[in-house]
């Protein structure tokens, strides 16, 4: 029976935050193997826009992107949820009075409201990533289906997540003072449904791995769920498999510990 893999990508194969910004040998290999017999799909919070080559590379067999929002399969498109024009006004409304930043992505494009603020600038750096990819301005029309949002002030984040809780559902970065801003009620867990369901692969024979608290749901929805060691302190209380950090190629040596792999 083929088996169905998730793996995440921020903190789980890659690690801008700590400068590991390439995806390892090790990986790439994994992933390759894992091809030949299974299921491989990449779920993320980043949306089609801001996958780089080497990601795009990995050639999965489908995505879950933007949270859960898109999910596809051999370039078939499952779902795609958007956001409410009311949450997008809201989302508008509070970074401003709190002086921060959003994003504002469609599957292929991410909208800022400004490529030189401090918060904006702070974050950039923080990711070890660049401006490129990122456009000025909306177009009022567009479809979105994930944000995100950031601020200089860790003060003012309880308050922030008071006030957008009704309208979207917030995911912390680990890092800094930003969140992923989901639609309510939508997450990777809902991608991870309906692609197993799609394939029609039993839910014994489906795993995943992931870091973040963004993952959580995704890790819930699987038979087999993996954190790699560097993952947040929240998601260690659900007793959930461990593999090493990122940073020590936990992804690979999981499966290959598992005999999911040959070694490289």
């Amino acid at each position: 029976m083929r088996k169905l893999i998730f793996c995440d990508i921020d903190g789980t194969i890659l690690d801008g935050s700590r400068h590991m910004n390439e995806v390892s040998a090790k990986t790439r290999y994994a992933i390759s193997e894992l091809r030949k017999d299974d299921y491989v799909i990449i779920s993320s919070g980043r949306c089609m826009g801001l996958l780089d080559d080497q990601i795009k590379a990995l050639d999965p067999n489908g995505y879950i992107l933007c949270n859960g929002a898109h999910a596809q399969v051999d370039n078939k498109e499952i779902y795609s949820m958007y956001f409410e024009p009311e949450a997008i006004e809201k989302i508008k409304e509070t970074v401003i009075r709190y002086h921060g930043f959003y994003i504002l992505e469609t599957l292929n494009e991410m909208y800022v409201d400004s490529l030189v603020s401090d918060s904006f600038s702070a974050f950039v750096d923080g990711w070890g990533s660049s401006l490129q990819g990122f456009s000025l301005g909306k177009d009022k029309d567009e479809k979105y289906l994930i944000a995100m949002i950031g601020f200089m002030d860790r003060s003012i984040m309880k308050d922030v997540e008071r006030e957008l809780a009704p309208y979207v559902d917030l995911a912390a970065h680990k890092q800094f003072s930003s969140y992923d801003v989901n639609i309510k009620g939508v997450n990777k867990g809902t991608g991870v449904e309906r692609i197993r369901e799609y394939l029609n692969i039993p839910f014994e024979d489906t795993y995943c791995f992931g870091d973040g608290i963004n993952d959580l749901e995704m890790l819930q929805s699987v038979a087999h769920p993996v954190v790699v060691a560097n993952c947040v302190d929240e998601l260690k209380k659900y007793g959930f498999e461990e593999t090493d950090d990122v940073l020590d190629d936990g992804f690979y040596n999981y499966l290959l510990a598992h005999k999911l792999i040959k070694a490289i």
